[in-house]
């Protein structure tokens, strides 16, 4: 343990990570839900990494090819290729749930509403360099995928913008094009991310809603004795955070990708392109968007017009996201006494998942207006009046709930793994992971991808196993 410390120490020194201003966290932080951004930002450099690798091969003037070359002529290219997809995945999915528990903890009240801002910029930039790389792939999704973003800017009567956004026509102006674009937004979410990033240190993460009295402004005092420095309790964490997140992002498309798996998945979910454009094969497959955005897709089959449903789908959520802020400006966190913005959060997620369901089910079908009514009027009614009654209810109980302490450490109700079996533990994950990496060098990187795919994505939980439980062993 002496020789570990020792060597932590001449690390931190060379790097002077000691001096680094990032802050520390309470215990109670260390838990899933308080790094879902964190997730995001992991997934985001996997992204970065993968991104800049596949530059090396992708041939705007030959997309579908030069990306079919990538998947079968370069080692170590379907690993790239699929994970570069699932990575994108990830990240939205991580982006979407660290939205949703800041709005219902009350995340973007003073001081964090700028942080909140960002965030939701963030959001829609994620959003659009995700629509643009699947766009980039040219198979015959990619294809569909660049028509609807015509269709929508001509709806808009924003003509203009398509050769800005699409080029002037040709394959090679369009996929240019598209490639500018997904490095250069792709640029700004990493600007973004970093300012987004600063004013979470400075304003801290949120500490529990019963520490802070279930009022704002809920901080942590950055200057108390009782919170551990960041290094190396913060970083050990976060190296094990990043390590699971790249093991699943390899792991999950490459065992979709295994042979006996591959052919019998949904092409909404494929780790590879579907088939080209110009392809026999291509008249068969729905005009499916990538899955976040299905739920947009189903707006746009309202019976309102297109412009109307753009609007409703896009334009409107993004500008009530952006104004929760000013919407809610009183003092309280505590989730019933938000029963407007509770309501906001609940109604969303709902129609969300119905409408991503109901487009996955029918593509492109048209909806009757009795229909929409139908999916869409009852969640509304059932969930604004089940808040309103529990409101109710919530406001007669709220002094004696307040009162009745602060959140405790409540050990005994819980199985506590040992120190000693935690280390044990650690060191078998570990050359486990050893083990399945050095067994993987036999395979082929080109025929046999999807099986160093599941390895190495194995190999990275193993580590990531290991090194959480040395964060258990020397800081829990």
């Amino acid at each position: 343990m002496g020789n570990k410390r020792d060597l932590t120490d001449w690390f931190a020194e060379l790097l002077h990570l000691k001096d680094v201003p990032f802050m520390g966290v309470p215990s109670y932080m260390f838990s899933i839900e308080y790094w879902l951004g964190g997730i995001a930002a992991s997934a985001l450099a996997w992204q970065v990494l993968t991104g800049l690798l596949l530059l090396f091969y992708y041939e705007p003037s030959n997309a579908y090819d030069s990306t079919m070359s990538i998947l079968h002529n370069v080692s170590f290219g379907s690993i790239i290729l699929s994970s570069h997809l699932y990575g994108a995945y990830i990240m939205i999915f991580a982006v979407y749930m660290h939205g949703l528990y800041v709005m219902l903890k009350g995340g973007y009240k003073k001081p964090r509403g700028f942080q909140w801002i960002l965030g939701v910029l963030l959001f829609v930039l994620t959003l659009g360099v995700s629509f643009i790389g699947y766009s980039l792939t040219g198979d015959v999704l990619a294809a569909d995928a660049v028509d609807v973003g015509r269709g929508l800017l001509t709806a808009l009567g924003m003509q203009s913008l398509i050769p800005i956004a699409f080029g002037n026509g040709t394959e090679l102006d369009l996929f240019s094009r598209l490639l500018a674009w997904h490095i250069t937004i792709a640029a700004a979410i990493i600007l973004l991310f970093l300012l987004h990033f600063y004013l979470a240190e400075e304003n801290g993460l949120m500490p529990r809603l019963k520490d802070s009295g279930y009022k704002v402004p809920a901080m942590i005092n950055k200057n108390s004795k009782d919170l551990p420095p960041w290094w190396p309790r913060n970083f050990i964490y976060m190296a094990a955070l990043v390590l699971m997140i790249w093991g699943i992002i390899i792991l999950i498309p490459s065992i979709l990708a295994l042979p006996s798996i591959y052919p019998s998945i949904p092409i909404l979910f494929s780790p590879y392109p579907g088939p080209s454009p110009t392809s026999p094969q291509a008249a068969a497959v729905p005009a499916y968007p990538p899955w976040f955005f299905l739920f947009i897709y189903k707006m746009l089959d309202m019976p309102f017009g297109l412009k109307i449903d753009e609007v409703l789908s896009m334009i409107a959520p993004l500008i009530i996201l952006l104004i929760i802020p000013a919407l809610d400006r009183n003092e309280k966190l505590h989730p019933l006494d938000r029963p407007g913005i509770l309501a906001l959060a609940l109604i969303g997620l709902i129609w969300l998942i119905e409408l991503s369901v109901w487009s996955a089910i029918q593509p492109g079908v048209p909806v009757n207006p009795s229909w929409a009514a139908l999916v869409m009027l009852p969640p509304l009614i059932i969930v604004i009046t089940g808040i309103y009654a529990t409101h109710r209810s919530w406001v007669r109980i709220r002094g004696n709930a307040f009162n009745g302490g602060k959140a405790g450490n409540n050990k005994s109700s819980s199985w506590i793994l040992s120190k000693s079996t935690a280390s044990i533990i650690g060191y078998v994950t570990a050359i486990l992971a050893i083990i399945i990496i050095a067994l993987s060098l036999i395979l082929s990187p080109i025929n046999d991808g999807p099986f160093i795919g599941v390895s190495w994505g194995a190999a990275l939980l193993l580590l990531s196993a290991s090194i959480f439980n040395y964060f258990y062993v020397n800081y829990v």
